[in-house]
């Protein structure tokens, strides 16, 4: 399982910080709840963010959990809010140091895995305006029903995360399913567009270790 590879001290309170994750971007302090921007020449203060509400859930931040043999460990979480609720996002490691997100909405789980695009898969991607719900698409030669179109707004976040988020960040979505039970997400971001890819989860399967 991943250990802390290095530490920082956050520059408004002085606590110190194991980072998990080497490729962390942004981290929460747990003492006096700022955010930090990790960045290669140093540590920025970003300000404090929204404290979230403890809710009943399978995960735990820093605690072991097992799913068909392979362990993982959440290091970080992000809520969004959308049109008729909210859901979690959990930035898990898996002991080959890689990371996964698991989404619990409702007690729906999905695991999935962010996509490396070039240029070429982008100008694959439909335009999220041109997209509609029961809409079967052709994605890198497989094909796709598209099952949700939304916005999720972002309440906040604690622990380690791969990326910069800010609370109130609205992020469009669009998820997509396979005929195997597989799943695509596309984010339509202002920095271009996002992808991960995965599938649903059993959540009976999932158990806590330690």
């Amino acid at each position: 399982m991943p250990n802390a590879s290095h530490y920082i001290n956050c520059p408004q309170c002085g606590n110190q910080l194991p980072l998990t994750f080497q490729y962390a971007k942004l981290t929460v302090c747990t003492h006096c709840d700022s955010t930090l921007f990790i960045e290669d020449d140093g540590v920025r203060l970003a300000g404090k963010q929204s404290v979230l509400s403890t809710i009943p859930s399978l995960l735990e931040l820093g605690s072991p959990f097992s799913y068909h043999k392979t362990s993982f460990v959440p290091v970080g979480k992000v809520r969004y809010a959308h049109t008729i609720g909210y859901w979690e996002e959990w930035w898990v490691i898996g002991n080959s140091g890689k990371g996964f997100w698991i989404s619990v909405d409702e007690g729906d789980f999905a695991v999935e895995k962010p996509l490396d695009l070039d240029s070429r898969d982008v100008a694959s991607i439909p335009s999220r305006d041109d997209l509609y719900l029961g809409q079967t698409i052709t994605l890198w030669k497989d094909q796709w029903q598209v099952t949700e179109i939304d916005k999720g707004k972002c309440e906040g976040f604690q622990g380690e995360l791969p990326k910069i988020l800010k609370v109130d960040d609205v992020v469009p979505f669009v998820h997509l399913s396979g005929q195997t039970g597989q799943l695509i997400t596309l984010e339509y971001l202002d920095t271009g567009i996002e992808a991960f890819q995965g599938e649903w989860i059993d959540p009976f399967e999932i158990k806590r270790e330690g």
